[in-house]
């Protein structure tokens, strides 16, 4: 948990791909390196633009490969299930800090997060470090919105998000060994 009350999830994935490898895959090749990944239907760039000192902008939008169950899929749009990514990618420092905009909950489940990646393994490999947080907008929940269960539903995201994140790198681990790039 953070100082806010928002919580924060923290993972380290190794990679046997070099950094520079690793770091261009994600940023410019994240829709073919996402495909495949367990519960993701579509990863599709929505933009991307160079800033300035190096700094690359990109918007993804996520889509999960939800199954719903007969009884709630009346109740559940499938296109909520989905959210926007948008990412700094700041070349020199190998960090990425990024935003999720999920469509659930009418957009008040937010998380907000630092890709960070430094060299391994004798430079033949690379170590992803990921920190995220989630945070629920008051109300969201409606009158059901108690401390305690708002609670719940940021860490069940943020560890979601990290579940994903972990995923991710093993998927550009697997995408850079098998040639592609």
């Amino acid at each position: 948990m953070s100082g806010n009350g928002h919580v924060t999830v923290r993972r380290t994935v190794l990679v046997r791909q070099p950094a520079e490898r690793v770091w261009i895959a994600l940023r410019d090749e994240l829709p073919r390196v996402a495909t495949g990944l367990r519960g993701i239907e579509t990863v599709r760039r929505i933009e991307r633009s160079a800033g300035d000192a190096g700094v690359v902008l990109t918007v993804h939008e996520w889509k999960a490969a939800a199954a719903l169950p007969a009884g709630l899929e009346r109740y559940i749009d499938p296109d909520a299930l989905s959210w926007i990514e948008r990412a700094h990618w700041n070349g020199p420092a190998l960090e990425s800090r990024w935003t999720v905009e999920s469509r659930i909950l009418a957009g008040g489940l937010t998380g907000a997060g630092t890709t960070r990646l430094e060299p391994a393994m004798g430079g033949r490999g690379s170590r992803l470090h990921f920190e995220i947080s989630a945070s629920l907008a008051a109300g969201a929940l409606g009158p059901l919105g108690a401390n305690r269960l708002k609670s719940g539903f940021e860490d069940a995201a943020a560890n979601l998000i990290a579940k994903t994140l972990q995923d991710l790198g093993v998927a550009v681990d697997a995408y850079l060994a098998n040639g592609s790039r």
